[in-house]
Order: C-alpha cells, then sequence, then structure tokens
C-alpha cells in the first residue's frame, strides 16, 4: 500500500509534466502507443496518467501497479501518459488517428488494450473507443473501467447491443466500492490478502495469470469477455 506522501509526489510530478507539454504545440507531442509489454503480452496498448484520469479510485489509487511504476521511472511512465492525455485534451481527433494509423500497420496480434493505467475520462472519449472498435472489426479490444454511471447511461441510451461485439468493457471491481452493473457487464476484480468484505463468486471466475497472451491462447478471461480476478499484488 503506498503512503499518503508517495500518492501527492507522483500527482505533483505528473502535473510538473503536464504544465511543460501544456505549453507545446500538437506536433511536438508523441503520441506513446505500446506493441506490448512482459506483464501482458504482445498486445497494443494506450494508457493515460493513473489518479489523473480514474474514477472511483480513492481505495485502489494505495494499490495502483502504475503508481509505483511512475514513483521508479517518473521520466519514462509519467512522460508517457501525460503526452497521451495532453494530445488527448488538445486534439481529440488527432490522438484518435494516430492510434488507426498504428493499428492499420499492426499486421498481426491484433489485440488492443486501453489504459494499462488511466480510465475512460468523459463520454466524447468513450463514443471515440466505441468508434474506433468499429473501423477495426478485426481486433479484439477491451478496456476496464470505474467510470460505471457513464458507461450505463450510454448503454441506457443506446442499448447494450449497439457496443460493437469486438469491444469489452470490464467493470473493475474493487472492494467496498459501490459498483452499479445495471447490464450485467464483466467484471474484473481483485481478491485481497486479508479478504474482500464484498462477496464475490472466485470460483465461477477466471484467475488472471498475469500475462494476456496466456489468455488470448487458452480463449479466456478478459480477452473473450470473461469476468476474471486477480490477487492482490
Amino acid at each position: 500500500m503506498y503512503s499518503k506522501e508517495s500518492l501527492e509526489k507522483v500527482m505533483k510530478l505528473m502535473k510538473e509534466t503536464k504544465a511543460h507539454y501544456d505549453a507545446e504545440t500538437i506536433e511536438k507531442i508523441r503520441i506513446c502507443i505500446s506493441g506490448g509489454n512482459r506483464k501482458i503480452g504482445r498486445v497494443m496498448n494506450v494508457s493515460l496518467p493513473p489518479i489523473m484520469t480514474c474514477a472511483n479510485c480513492s481505495h485502489c489509487c494505495r494499490y495502483c501497479y502504475d503508481v509505483k511504476a511512475c514513483l521508479q521511472y517518473p521520466n519514462t511512465v509519467i512522460d508517457a501518459r501525460i503526452r497521451n492525455l495532453v494530445l488527448l485534451e488538445k486534439d481529440p481527433a488527432e490522438f484518435f488517428r494516430r492510434i488507426d494509423n498504428a493499428m492499420n500497420r499492426r499486421r498481426k496480434n491484433k489485440f488492443f488494450r486501453w489504459h494499462v493505467a488511466g480510465d475512460i475520462i468523459n463520454m466524447d472519449y468513450f463514443e471515440r473507443i466505441i468508434d474506433n472498435a468499429r473501423r477495426h472489426p478485426d481486433f479484439i479490444i477491451w478496456t476496464y473501467t470505474k467510470n460505471y454511471n457513464l458507461v450505463n447511461a450510454w448503454i441506457q441510451a443506446n442499448g447494450r447491443d449497439a457496443l460493437p461485439e469486438n469491444l469489452t468493457i470490464m467493470f473493475s471491481k474493487w472492494d467496498g466500492l459501490n459498483m452499479p452493473n445495471l447490464y450485467k457487464l464483466p467484471v474484473f476484480a481483485c481478491r485481497m490478502k486479508d479478504g474482500n468484505k464484498d462477496p464475490m463468486k472466485w470460483d465461477s471466475m477466471w484467475k488472471c495469470p498475469g500475462n494476456c497472451d496466456i489468455c488470448k491462447a487458452a480463449g479466456r478471461g478478459c480477452v473473450v469477455g470473461e469476468s476474471s480476478y486477480a490477487d492482490e499484488h
């Protein structure tokens, strides 16, 4: 668990970095689109800053693995997350155009994950994620969110069937946090070391093996929209 001082340090560093890029032109801001890493495997992914863009994170920010990465590698991790956020804020269309271009160049392993860090920030952003999935039906795409009310509002207005078949929205469940899952979306939860106050049916859920490539090969877990969990780590 991270201390209040550690969280304040991360927020200070992110705000300082953001102030720097806010003063830059779009042409000078490089988007960060990862082709994968050791943890998630060969999965394209785009992230935003933790805490700063995360809904309902007062509980999980104290355990967030991306906070740890920001503390360990601020010059790379914070810089990449903030560049993405500033570009998104300055020109959402350009942000998504660059992502589209990168996905168009992908010849194999067409899997895409939104938000190794960060979350859905507003309705416009969510609708652009949906439009991105429609433009890339050959990709399997998924994301996690605690912005429950926003997603529920979109589904209420449009219907769950309006979500693209290749896009999975996983509600991120954190112990003690009310999660109004009105449309029975798949859930990703954390099993706490000292036990969870909220009852969860762990036996009926897929246990995250810690690498998305394993789930891709098995056809299980978040890749196929199966409710899953990970042990606190």
